[in-house]
C-alpha cells in the first residue's frame, strides 16, 4: 500500500510539473507570433501586433525564471544591436531596459529609454513580458527602425535575475537563439483568418518516401493528378507539409496546374516524378510532358522561412475549373543536400483546401527576373556589392494588362547563397511611385511571403526588379543557374483579377552578351 501511494504522489507530482510548462495563451489576440527555437516551439514565444500611432506591440513567452530579452541585429550578431531585456524580481517587481550591444559583452542601457512596459509576470516557469514601442524612435545611433523587411531577431535568456540597480546581466550561455522574419506585413480588410466552413473540398499530396540522391543540389519535377471536378472550386488555402528531418533538405518549390491534351496518356500516368533542373536534358523533359502538360500556370511558391499555412484574402482565390478530367499538378521541388546524405527519405507535400462558394476574383501569378543563364547573371569574385536589374517594361503592361489594371497584394522575392537585397520599382509616367517590394536585409535561409498594402498596376506601368549580391567571400566566378551556388533574381507576384499575363522581363539577345563577354 505505501508503496503504491508513493508511486501516486510521483505520478501527481509529475502531472503538475508538465503541466505546468504547457504552452501559455497570450493575454490577448495577435496577428503575428514565431518560435525562437525549432526544436523546442514553446522555450520561447514572441507574439506581436501593429497599434495605431506607429507603436508596435510584443509579448514575450519564455521558460526561464530569470532575465528574458530580444533584440533586432544588423547581421544576427550581438555587436550592434538594439536589445530590450526585462525580468520579474522575487518580490514580484517588473523591469524593462532598452539597451545596445557594442560587442560580445553585456549590453549597455540606452540614455533614452523607447521601450514601455505594460505588464509583466511569471507564470507555470515562465516569464511573460508584454511591451511595445513606436516603429520609428528617432534614436539613430542606438534603435534600429521596425521595417517592411526582412529583420534579424536574436533572442536570449537567463534563469538569475541582474541587480536591480547594478544591471548585472549574467552570462545567456547557450540559452541564445537567432530568427529572420519581417515584422511588418501588412493586412489588408481583404484579408482574414479562413473559417472551417468555407471549406467545402480538400485534396492532399505528399511524396512516398522519395530517395533524396547524394548530392548537393536536386530538381524533381513531381507530378499528382486532382480527381474530375464537378463544378469550379476556387483554392483558397494551403498548407506545405514538411517533416522535421526534412526541413533542412526542401529548400523551395514552386506549384503549377497544367493543361493537358493526351487524356489517355493523363490516365495512365500514376503520380510520376522525374530529375529536372541543372544537368538534365530539357528535350528529355518535354517529350514526359507531352501531351500531360504541355501549358503550366503557376498556382504558388514556397521557399525556405516561409509561413506553412497560407491564406488568400477573402475576395480571391485560384480557379480549378469544371473537369470531366483529372486535372494534373506539378510539384517542382529544390532540394538542398549540402551534407551529401546517402539515405535520406523525403515525404514532402501538400494540402489544399478549396470552397465551392467562388469569390469575387481570380488569382493569378506574374514572374518578374533576370533570365537563370550563365551570361544574364554573372557576379565577380572578392566583390563587395553587385546590382543586377531586369524591367517589365510599359509596353508590356500595356498590351496585357485590362483598362482598370490589377491589384498587387503579395509576392515572394529570390536569390541564391551570394543574394543580398532585392527590390521592384513601380514606375508610372517616367517617375518611382514606390517600393513595390523591398527587402534590403535578404536571407537566403528566410523567404517569406511578403503581404503588401494592395497596389494598383496599370497599363503603361514598368516594374523594375533590382538584385544586389555580395561575393567577397569567394574566390569563383558566380553565375546564374539553378544550383543553390548558382544564382538567381525572381520576383513572384500575387495579383487579381487573373488574366493572361505570366512572365515579364526584359531579355539581352545572346548575340549582344557574347560580345560584351567577348571584350573583357
Amino acid at each position: 500500500m505505501k508503496k503504491f501511494l508513493l508511486f501516486f504522489k510521483i505520478l501527481i507530482l509529475s502531472l503538475v510539473c508538465s503541466s505546468g510548462m504547457s504552452e501559455l495563451k497570450p493575454s490577448e489576440d495577435y496577428k503575428f507570433s514565431l518560435s525562437a527555437d525549432d526544436s523546442d516551439e514553446l522555450q520561447y514565444r514572441l507574439y506581436w501586433k501593429v497599434l495605431e500611432k506607429d507603436e508596435i506591440q510584443f509579448e514575450v513567452h519564455c521558460r526561464a525564471s530569470g532575465w528574458v530579452g530580444f533584440g533586432l541585429s544588423p547581421n544576427g550578431g550581438m555587436a550592434g544591436s538594439d536589445i530590450v531585456i526585462g525580468w520579474v524580481n522575487s518580490d514580484g517587481e517588473a523591469y524593462l531596459k532598452d539597451t545596445h550591444a557594442v560587442g560580445n559583452q553585456a549590453p549597455i542601457v540606452d540614455s533614452v529609454q523607447n521601450w514601455h512596459l505594460i505588464d509583466a509576470s511569471e507564470q507555470n516557469g515562465f516569464t511573460v513580458l508584454k511591451m511595445k514601442r513606436k516603429l520609428y524612435t528617432c534614436d539613430e545611433q542606438n534603435d534600429f527602425d521596425i521595417k517592411f523587411e526582412t529583420q534579424r531577431l536574436i533572442f536570449a535568456w537567463s534563469d538569475y535575475d541582474p541587480d536591480n540597480e547594478l544591471l548585472n546581466w549574467s552570462y545567456h550561455g547557450a540559452n541564445r537563439r537567432i530568427k529572420s522574419v519581417v515584422l511588418l506585413n501588412f493586412a489588408d480588410e481583404t484579408s482574414g483568418s479562413l473559417i472551417d466552413s468555407e471549406i467545402t473540398d480538400s485534396f492532399e499530396y505528399r511524396l512516398n518516401n522519395h530517395l533524396i540522391p547524394a548530392k548537393d543540389t536536386y530538381y524533381l519535377c513531381q507530378m499528382f493528378k486532382i480527381p474530375p471536378l464537378k463544378t469550379d472550386l476556387h483554392l483558397i488555402s494551403y498548407q506545405v507539409l514538411i517533416e522535421k528531418e526534412s526541413l533542412s533538405f526542401v529548400h523551395h518549390f514552386d506549384v503549377y496546374m497544367c493543361k493537358s491534351s493526351d487524356f489517355e496518356k493523363v490516365k495512365n500516368i500514376s503520380n510520376m516524378g522525374y530529375e529536372c533542373g541543372p544537368g538534365i536534358d530539357d528535350e528529355a523533359s518535354s517529350n514526359i510532358l507531352k501531351g500531360i502538360c504541355e501549358v503550366r500556370t503557376m498556382v504558388f511558391a514556397w521557399a525556405i522561412g516561409g509561413k506553412r499555412s497560407i491564406s488568400f484574402p477573402e475576395n480571391t482565390g485560384f480557379r480549378f475549373s469544371k473537369s470531366d478530367h483529372e486535372t494534373v499538378m506539378v510539384i517542382n521541388y529544390h532540394f538542398n543536400n549540402p551534407m551529401i546524405a546517402k539515405d535520406h527519405k523525403d515525404k514532402s507535400g501538400l494540402k489544399f483546401k478549396f470552397t465551392k462558394n467562388l469569390r469575387k476574383y481570380d488569382l493569378g501569378v506574374l514572374t518578374v527576373g533576370i533570365p537563370t543563364t550563365q551570361l544574364d547573371i554573372v557576379v565577380p569574385p572578392r566583390t563587395e556589392s553587385v546590382k543586377l536589374s531586369t524591367i517589365c517594361y510599359s509596353d508590356c503592361t500595356e498590351k496585357f494588362l485590362p483598362k482598370e489594371g490589377i491589384t498587387v497584394f503579395a509576392g515572394n522575392l529570390h536569390t541564391h547563397l551570394a543574394g543580398r537585397a532585392l527590390r521592384t520599382k513601380l514606375v508610372r509616367n517616367g517617375k518611382i511611385i514606390k517600393y513595390l517590394f523591398d527587402d534590403q536585409n535578404y536571407d537566403f535561409n528566410y523567404q517569406s511571403n511578403i503581404l503588401i498594402q494592395p497596389t494598383k498596376l496599370f497599363p503603361g506601368d514598368s516594374l523594375i526588379l533590382e538584385c544586389t549580391y555580395s561575393s567577397k567571400n569567394k574566390d569563383q566566378f558566380t553565375v546564374g543557374g539553378f544550383g543553390t551556388k548558382d544564382e538567381m533574381c525572381i520576383n513572384f507576384i500575387y495579383y487579381y483579377p487573373k488574366i493572361d499575363f505570366q512572365i515579364c522581363s526584359s531579355i539581352k539577345l545572346d548575340e549582344d552578351l557574347t560580345h560584351f563577354y567577348g571584350k573583357l
